[in-house]
């Protein structure tokens, strides 16, 4: 009976909380917003405790990457890519890169573009792209978040590549923990033309961002003076399937703030929605006089609030 009576002083209009359900008052809303803030703070002070938090669970596998890529592909009517390990040597130089240099693009503030990556680790290429993405929380959302972009979707549908290189890099980039995909296409120079020179991509314009889209980058293929020759064939049973990626040990302990973030902020404003829906029925049939009541403003508000929790993506688009 205690149980029952407490609830509906919280949630209910009544005569004990002078018909206003408790957690609609001032004193109430006051504590929940501190609470809000406090949870954030607590976001941000838990790397110094040693739990390790990303932007997003690192549960991205670039085998699944791969995969995807390749679905997409045979889709469209083209042939699979062949895994290279060279290229994924290429793409995870690059990824560390970025981390060490602390910076977010395709070029590096000292003037290395992608291509160094390829020379370096050495993949003399005939054709060679690049996408990037950072903080997604699965290969599905990467994949479609390039299908979704012109250019990064040219990349994964062209004819011209014949191999693919992924890696998934974590580390702090600008003082945030970030999980980086990168993903490498190419296709090797032959010895046909081995004695025409490589030619440095040209730098691309960039693209204006959509408020839907997640973060993903990508960069130009580089045309060579030769003549185009079409992919060889490649079906999923040539694909060579790169090593299964390990577990790290921490990651059982990560947690993604903008996941927690989402669900705190879905359960909250819904609670205050379904609390003012009853307050606000309740007030209208008992005739209840109420100054200052702008129960349909605050719904509608709230509301709104909802509507932007609810497609809010994580990621960020350049």
């Amino acid at each position: 009976m205690d149980l029952a009576y407490t609830i509906s002083h919280f949630f209910y209009p009544r005569f004990s909380n002078n018909h206003k359900a408790k957690l609609l008052h001032t004193s109430s809303l006051f504590l929940l917003s501190l609470f809000l803030i406090l949870y954030q703070l607590i976001l941000q002070t838990f790397p110094l405790t040693g739990l390790k938090i990303l932007g997003y669970a690192a549960n991205i596998q670039p085998s699944q990457v791969i995969l995807l890529t390749n679905e997409k592909r045979q889709e469209a009517g083209f042939s699979a890519l062949n895994y290279s390990p060279v290229l994924e040597q290429a793409a995870r130089s690059k990824g560390e890169h970025m981390l060490n240099y602390d910076y977010w693009s395709h070029v590096a503030p000292d003037g290395t573009d992608p291509w160094v990556f390829f020379i370096q680790a050495g993949y003399k290429y005939r054709y060679a792209g690049e996408n990037l993405a950072r903080d997604f929380s699965n290969p599905q959302s990467t994949i479609d978040a390039w299908m979704a972009s012109p250019s990064h979707r040219e990349n994964i549908l062209s004819a011209k590549y014949q191999e693919i290189g992924v890696a998934v890099v974590e580390g702090d980039l600008s003082g945030i923990e970030t999980t980086i995909i990168v993903q490498l296409f190419g296709t090797k120079l032959t010895e046909a033309g081995s004695g025409v020179p490589i030619v440095q991509a040209k730098p691309q314009t960039s693209y204006s961002p959509t408020p839907t889209i997640k973060e993903a980058l990508a960069t130009p293929t580089p045309i060579l003076p030769l003549a185009l020759i079409s992919p060889l064939p490649s079906t999923y049973e040539k694909l060579i399937k790169p090593p299964p990626v390990k577990e790290a040990q921490g990651f059982k302990d990560l947690i993604s703030p903008f996941d927690t973030t989402r669900k705190v902020s879905l359960v909250t404003i819904i609670s205050l929605l379904i609390i003012m829906t009853v307050d606000g029925a309740v007030v209208s049939r008992k005739k209840i006089p109420r100054i200052g009541g702008r129960t349909f403003a605050h719904m509608a508000f709230l509301g709104m609030i909802l509507a932007l929790v609810l497609v809010a993506k994580a990621g960020e688009i350049l």
